[in-house]
């Protein structure tokens, strides 16, 4: 009997006893393609006298179902109740048998990665548990169902659609894995009333300001059928530049150091106006409705000079329950907390996952509106108000 304990020392027995064995029966909850101890597997799944895997919460592969597809000798449980967790592994000939029981799955994670425990147990230490496994994974096989082509593309459609979600559930927002637990985060935890007496706490600007400033953007927005309807003074105020007619226009994120901005937006430039008119009032903007504002947007730079700031500038005061403007000074602090690795390469596409999927995740934004009053108008604006806590003056 040994343990294992080591992703190291289960890939090199794993890999060994596929390599000695002419019989192998196992049954685990998950498998994912791609590891060396898989693709031995699948070079040798001739010895396979019958395998179980599991499919729940779409933690299998679909390769994994496609590489047995119609197989004699492996089948998927996809039961809707309960959950299928065995990870078992039996290999013999007329000599005798190895087993590994324990945490670990066939699947990357297992194998490269996790925090993995198990016990290799061969026929010198029990001569007869090879027989009892063997019970164990019939049973199995009984429950279990083949799977045929047809099936398997119809897994990894469900499978596709539903990544985004079960990449969330481990606190993974974009295309980088996380370091830390959403957890850690000050914000990703916070329920709303803490979050409303965090805001609350902005001795820069001041909570009942920040909402006056909102105030009057929103009723310009209503007020007006597009952006450029909007009177231009009030209109720069709106993109955080320079405005006699919007007092403390510069505050949700400072836009004055942005030259060619400013002047494409003192000369009406139709493409901001047309950019936000895809960006619904109410209702959550969908991803498709984001980039087609962002498309839209660009268009106004043919020669560059576009900017991440400047546009969520606009979300933000169009919708400030969904975006939060991202500038120099909320940015440090922000990343820090929800971890934005390299925040300053943060672009257009990695600000929709990073930034506002992350945030419309929190409790805080999910809990239900106020009843009235000045915490309803915070929570209308809870994504934009988010600045009150990152905000750090400049120099």
């Amino acid at each position: 009997m040994q343990l294992i304990t080591t992703n190291t020392a289960l890939r090199s027995h794993l890999s060994r006893l596929i390599k000695k064995y002419p019989n192998i029966s196992f049954a685990v909850a998950w498998a994912t393609s791609g590891t060396d101890a898989f693709t031995q597997l699948l070079a040798n799944k001739h010895k396979i006298t019958k395998a179980v895997i599991g499919t729940h919460f779409y933690q299998t592969h679909p390769d994994v179902l496609d590489s047995f597809t119609d197989s004699a000798t492996v089948k998927f449980m996809l039961q809707p109740t309960g959950v299928f967790h065995p990870k078992v592994y039996v290999f013999w000939d007329d000599k005798g048998f190895e087993a590994v029981i324990g945490s670990a799955n066939l699947t990357k994670g297992a194998l490269n990665t996790n925090a993995e425990v198990s016990t290799l147990i061969t026929h010198e230490d029990s001569p007869s548990l090879k027989d009892e496994l063997l019970k164990v994974i019939d049973g199995y096989w009984t429950a279990a169902k083949r799977v045929d082509q047809a099936e398997a593309q119809r897994y990894r459609n469900i499978w596709t659609a539903k990544q985004p979600e079960l990449l969330k559930l481990v606190d993974q927002y974009g295309s980088t894995p996380p370091t830390k637990s959403a957890m850690q985060s000050k914000v990703m935890g916070m329920d709303w009333p803490t979050f409303l007496a965090e805001i609350h706490k902005d001795k820069t600007h001041g909570f009942d300001d920040r909402l006056d400033l909102l105030a009057q953007v929103r009723k310009s927005f209503t007020s007006h059928p597009t952006f450029n309807d909007i009177p231009i003074d009030t209109r720069l105020g709106i993109a955080g530049l320079r405005s006699k007619s919007l007092k403390h226009s510069e505050w949700f994120g400072s836009m004055v150091g942005a030259g060619v901005f400013y002047k494409l937006m003192n000369s009406s430039e139709p493409a901001f106006s047309q950019a936000l008119d895809f960006i619904p009032p109410t209702g959550t903007v969908t991803k498709d409705q984001y980039q087609a504002f962002i498309t839209e947007y660009l268009t106004a730079f043919p020669n560059g000079r576009d900017g991440l700031g400047t546009a969520t500038r606009l979300l933000s005061m169009k919708r400030p329950d969904q975006f939060l403007c991202v500038d120099g000074a909320n940015l440090r602090k922000l990343a820090d907390d929800v971890e934005i690795r390299r925040a300053d390469k943060l672009d257009y596409d990695r600000y929709w996952d990073e930034v506002v999927v992350r945030l419309m995740d929190s409790p805080w934004w999910k809990s239900p509106p106020p009843k009235a009053g000045k915490d309803l108008q915070a929570w209308q604006a809870r994504a934009s108000m988010l600045d009150a806590i990152f905000y750090e003056p400049t120099k």
